[in-house]
């Protein structure tokens, strides 16, 4: 007698929180059929959201086209040059009036702009859409998203399976037995601890009487399928009651889990940060400005069939993740004399507010390396990667004039409207990120070496290869046809070699870790 109650005593001290084993039903019966059912929802109501973000999007582009279409941009014609009998006076007042034409015209032109931001910006609009997209993800999805996890957490026994399990004599100075499970043929080894040594007794005695049963754990499976895991073994009692658990693994977490802690944890933050800092930034020089980008995944490259269309533009997805501030026209002549004092262009004719043209690759890393060393502490300068300057052209899908409706020549100042020469920045129509020349004007480096473009299902961030024989100068020019200004084309040009019709933009990196406590 006072063994069985000293027997029945380890039993109430032992059993864990857990069902007995008889509570626990065959996972074909609830958690299976349970957490598959659940899953499904998750999915309709991710897909449902993710399609009334989409269509948010499309509403607010299609309207602030409107609005950017409604602008006039009736840019004078170039001015010819100077007359055989005209004086030189005469050439001079005709071209001041030339330019004051074309500031006027600029000067319009930035304030509808600007009416436009303080009406409501694309930028802050879609910020504010993605927030309102993350913050109803987490309000919608997280309950199921618990249930997930529970029912994982919760596992089953699969009715019918067995082990055995071997209590190998006691570890008496660390207050432990060796054991060994089997399970259809497979070794299990571990230690079960004891508190004392009247307890020990016990299990010693009784150990011919346990039994084992198998644990298992749900976890994803290829195409949204879910499988089971082997992740314990509960070692049971004489009279049915568990006594104690040896983990063997853990399950794979579900999508739906991790998905919502990353969007609670870093994702909605983010995107609040991101919001804060959507409007534009004044660079250093005079007439330089930075808009915001937003990263996010998009598909590089063109389609077959597309007009115009070469072999390298091989479609690809790619994710950026990290945001960055894109200068909103090209680096002017003025603002290169004013870092570099010289102009190299072959149209300095043109003006201050043409872009600068007619400079090698390395010049205008020079010029970068010269600009960030004249103004530290305003955060990074340098040249986009051609994934970046692809994503800014197509604001993330396609060319301007073809999310618009309207004709290139909107957009862009190339072979058929050009003159042959290039032009004062800003005088077309903006994309929808308040970017100006992308396609047109003048071609623009950027940091990559030329090569193919990665062979993968998602590229991250990608900076080209590591080295080449080429870089990649993109966005046409007014020398090009349409065909060439598209923002998928891709140009190779030798890194020592200078044309008038290639120049650059710059992109602006800011210290976004230093913002992590923006609300």
């Amino acid at each position: 007698m006072p063994r069985l109650i000293l027997f029945l005593t380890l039993v109430f001290q032992l059993v864990a929180l857990r069902p007995a084993c008889a509570d626990l039903p065959d996972p074909s019966s609830r958690v299976l059929p349970e957490l598959t059912a659940t899953l499904q929802r998750y999915r309709t109501e991710r897909q449902r959201l993710d399609a009334q973000l989409q269509s948010r999007l499309r509403e607010i582009e299609r309207a602030y086209y409107l609005k950017l279409n409604s602008l006039k941009m009736d840019v004078p014609e170039p001015e010819a040059p100077k007359g055989m009998f005209e004086t030189t006076e005469e050439y001079k007042e005709r071209m001041a009036r030339h330019r004051q034409a074309l500031a006027d015209v600029q000067e319009a032109n930035s304030k509808a702009l600007a009416e436009m931001e303080r009406l409501g910006g694309l930028r802050i609009q879609v910020a504010a859409s993605e927030v309102a997209w993350l913050e109803a993800q987490v309000e919608r999805l997280s309950p199921m998203a618990e249930i997930i996890k529970e029912i994982q957490e919760e596992g089953c026994l699969v009715s019918g399976e067995s082990a055995t399990i071997t209590v190998q004599r006691p570890d008496a100075d660390a207050f432990r037995f060796p054991v060994t499970i089997n399970h259809k043929g497979t070794l299990y080894r571990d230690v079960w601890p004891y508190p004392d040594r009247d307890r020990a007794e016990t299990i010693w005695q009784r150990r011919h009487d346990l039994k084992v049963l198998p644990h298992y754990s749900p976890e994803p499976a290829e195409k949204d399928g879910v499988r089971l895991r082997l992740t314990a073994f509960i070692v049971i009692g004489p009279e049915g009651t568990p006594l104690t658990r040896f983990e063997v693994g853990s399950p794979s977490p579900f999508d739906a889990v991790t998905r919502l802690a990353r969007i609670q944890t870093e994702e909605l933050p983010a995107a609040r940060i991101l919001m804060a800092l959507s409007n534009a930034v004044e660079g250093p020089l005079p007439g330089m400005r930075f808009v915001f980008i937003s990263p996010r995944p998009f598909e590089m490259g063109s389609a077959k069939g597309t007009p115009g269309r070469l072999p390298d533009e091989t479609p690809h997805r790619v994710k950026l993740t990290r945001p960055f501030y894109m200068q909103t026209t090209e680096v002017t002549q003025a603002q290169w004399e004013a870092v570099m004092g010289d102009n190299p262009s072959a149209f300095p004719f043109c003006g201050g507010d043409c872009p600068v043209e007619n400079i090698y690759w390395q010049e205008a890393m020079r010029f970068i390396t010269k600009l960030n060393a004249l103004h530290k502490g305003k955060g990074r300068f340098r040249l986009p990667t051609e994934t970046e300057w692809e994503y800014t052209a197509r604001t993330g899908s396609v060319d301007p004039w073809e999310q618009s409706g309207s004709d290139a020549s909107t957009y862009a100042w190339y072979r058929d409207n050009s003159g042959g020469a290039p032009h004062a920045v800003a005088t077309r129509h903006s994309n929808l990120w308040n970017i100006y020349d992308m396609n047109g004007n003048v071609s623009e480096w950027c940091s990559d070496w030329y090569g193919p473009y990665p062979d993968a299902p998602v590229t991250e961030n990608p900076k080209g290869p590591l080295k080449g024989d080429f870089r990649v100068s993109r966005g046409g020019s007014w020398f090009h046809g349409i065909d060439t200004i598209r923002g998928a084309h891709r140009n190779s040009d030798s890194a020592g070699d200078k044309s008038s019709y290639t120049g650059f933009r710059l992109v602006l990196d800011l210290p976004l870790d230093e913002l992590q406590g923006t609300k």
